[in-house]
């Protein structure tokens, strides 16, 4: 029962990290096709490949994730989640741009490394402002 309990009552985090798994390759699967197919640095390589995971990652958070269907607030939606993706992409692309340009680590685990940097404040900050339900406090 403790499980059940548990799955339930964190049943959106778990689908977030569904979702982010997700869009977590589809962003690696563009950036690897930029940085090694199409030969783009890999900042260019980042940028596109998170633009493509932001449009991916707003259907299926708004519809699935926090169930958020009602189309009275999609523009405020949109808005914050624009918002929250470009705090945390900035925090994210810092952390890319030190790994590499300062620590010397290689720039494609350098890559996943940010991914995660990106993901938890990225979770938080959609639950409780973008998609923000009256049972979520």
């Amino acid at each position: 029962m403790q499980i059940k309990k548990l799955i339930k009552n964190n049943i959106s985090l778990i689908k977030y990290f569904i979702v982010g798994i997700i869009n977590t390759l589809v962003s690696l699967i563009v950036i690897a096709i930029c940085m090694y197919l199409f030969n783009l640095k890999y900042d260019t390589s980042n940028i596109i490949g998170y633009v493509i995971g932001l449009i991916n990652s707003f259907i299926w958070n708004k519809n699935w994730v926090f169930k958020k269907r009602e189309s009275n607030e999609l523009l405020k939606e949109i808005v914050l989640f624009l918002l929250v993706f470009l705090l945390c992409f900035g925090i994210q692309f810092l952390s890319l741009k030190v790994m590499v340009e300062k620590l010397n680590l290689q720039e494609y685990i350098s890559q996943v490394i940010a991914m995660i940097i990106y993901t938890i404040p990225s979770y938080f900050l959609n639950r409780f402002i973008t998609f923000k339900q009256k049972n979520n406090l």
